[in-house]
């Protein structure tokens, strides 16, 4: 069968093949097919004409598969499912219900409770690969525009016109100490108390969120914190546990290293608070992302922290789950 043959092998007549078959009786195909017998008898013709074999051995009485026929009839059931199966796979993607889902994450977004809305995503998805791929927030916006990734979860700063963002999770703000520093035992620390140690602050190339957060936060205050280092999450609690000094860090990250660090609530009454956006690219029309932009904002505004739900439990500070 020549190239130009095959084009016109459509399904059409791959399933008028396949009722015959089935049927073994070109009245009751035809019926089936809603047509009358003699146009399915010319289609089955021009078939055997392209296969260069008879495919039915027909007599008065009966109709029958020949051997050539036997492997049509398998391969063509064959390509039939796939077919199906093809259709309504492309119909779930248009629907946002299967494809591939790239999400680029921060860290300090990687330590939130939104893993749980990935988590409940995947779940409710099971047809979508959820593909992550951690990055900080600089590193977010070349990722979109390149497409490296199709959404991000991260600190909102400045980014290009054509990329979109959504606030999607918003926590105070609490402080990161040693379980033996001097303060480890307050229920709340202010800024104040803060300024007597040195503070491990944020990289403004890297985290000029947090950066900018920090020196606003102490400057509204009238205060001047001695900065001993500045570094990114997560290394920046590395330091802390080093004993380089204190932090001040998103309450997220209470729910991480409760053995040697401790995470009393920052008490100020201008504290901002933390916020984790969704950003995706404006001209992309794809229902698997606005899907999944629409269960993390169904999250995220169930899960917003208070600064209360810092506990103390047996002399230990979480973060409530």
């Amino acid at each position: 069968m020549s190239d130009r043959e095959l084009i016109f092998l459509d399904g059409r007549l791959l399933d008028a093949f396949c009722v015959v078959a089935e049927e073994l009786h070109f009245g009751r195909a035809a019926a089936r097919l809603f047509m009358t017998q003699p146009p399915l008898t010319q289609q089955i013709k021009k078939l055997e004409a392209m296969v260069g074999s008879p495919l039915f051995v027909r007599t008065t009485r009966s109709v029958k598969l020949t051997p050539a026929g036997e492997v049509m009839y398998e391969k063509a059931r064959e390509i039939a499912a796939e077919t199906r199966a093809m259709i309504n796979q492309a119909r779930r993607a248009a629907r946002g219900e299967a494809g591939v889902l790239r999400v680029g994450i921060t860290p300090s977004a990687a330590s939130s409770p939104l893993v749980s809305a990935l988590s409940e995503y995947r779940d409710a998805h099971p047809e979508v690969r959820l593909e992550l791929q951690e990055m900080n927030s600089i590193e977010m916006e070349q990722a979109l525009r390149t497409r490296r990734v199709d959404v991000s979860l991260m600190r909102p700063h400045p980014l290009h016109a054509g990329i979109r963002t959504q606030p999607i999770y918003k926590e105070p703000l609490c402080v990161a100490l040693r379980r033996d520093h001097a303060l480890a035992g307050r229920r709340e620390v202010t800024l104040a108390e803060l300024c007597r140690y040195p503070l491990v602050a944020y990289r403004q190339d890297i985290s000029p969120y947090f950066h900018a957060m920090l020196r606003r936060l102490f400057s509204t205050a009238g205060l001047r914190p001695e900065v001993t280092q500045e570094s990114v999450i997560p290394t920046l609690l590395t330091l802390v546990e080093a004993g380089a000094g204190v932090a001040i860090v998103p309450l997220s990250l209470a729910r991480t290293r409760g053995d040697t660090l401790c995470f009393p609530p920052l008490r100020h009454a201008a504290a901002p608070m933390a916020e984790i956006v969704l950003a995706a690219l404006r001209d992309v029309d794809n229902a698997v992302v606005e899907g999944f932009i629409a269960t993390l904002a169904r999250f995220g505004s169930r899960a917003a922290p208070r600064a209360s739900q810092v506990t103390r439990r047996g002399g230990r500070s979480t973060a409530s789950k």
